[in-house]
């Protein structure tokens, strides 16, 4: 399942993801690129969740459909509409868990943000417009429950580079409750873990 963050304040936007795939038989590679920053959107995003089915790389086809011109909200519905019907044909390769998009963008000097989920094969989706320097948190994925509570005000005064730093230590929190999961229980099945990337976005100088 993995785990993704979105922190934002008056310095910028952040994402911050691990980089775990998790197969069948609890195999994994720690190789998967979650967080992207599209510039010339003034956009980041990041994904969580099953993310090949039936040989489709839904991530690649998420970045396609997030690149192509047209309104947020209605690529939202097409990449919840790709999602639904893939996960809905694969259920042979077991059910299939939610599938997080956390978007952050720009538009107008008005910040836009959508939490949005695909489950069952149904689409939902929050659209948040904090003002800019609004302190923002933001989570999905594994054990989102298990994590301690962050207080989005922690973030008010943060530089770019601090808060380019707290989201990369929220999502090492993750791995290291996971890990710690893993050490107290073998047969749980570690999905948070591998490199910490980060995609962000600046909105002022600091």
């Amino acid at each position: 399942m993995s785990y993704i963050c979105l922190m934002a304040n008056r310095a910028g936007a952040v994402i911050a993801g691990d980089s775990r795939e998790t197969f069948p038989a609890k195999v994994h590679l720690d190789w998967r690129l979650k967080v992207f920053a599209l510039p010339e959107r003034q956009m980041v995003w990041g994904v969580c969740g099953p993310t090949l089915r039936l040989g489709t790389d839904l991530i690649r086809w998420t970045k396609h459909i997030l690149q192509a011109p047209g309104e947020t909200e209605e690529k939202l519905e097409k990449v919840g509409q790709m999602v639904s019907t893939l996960t809905r044909l694969s259920s042979f390769a077991g059910k299939a868990g939610p599938f997080h998009l956390l978007i952050a963008q720009v538009c107008s000097g008005q910040l836009h943000i959508w939490d949005a989920v695909v489950y069952q094969g149904q689409l939902k989706s929050r659209h948040l417009r904090p003002a800019i320097g609004q302190p923002v948190f933001l989570h999905a994925g594994a054990w989102c429950s298990a994590m301690p509570e962050f207080d989005p005000e922690e973030l008010r005064e943060l530089d770019y580079d601090a808060l380019r730093e707290a989201a990369r230590t929220r999502a090492a929190l993750a791995i290291e409750r996971d890990e710690a999961r893993r050490a107290a229980n073998p047969r749980h099945n570690q999905t948070i873990g591998g490199q910490i990337h980060l995609a962000s976005l600046r909105f002022l100088p600091t």
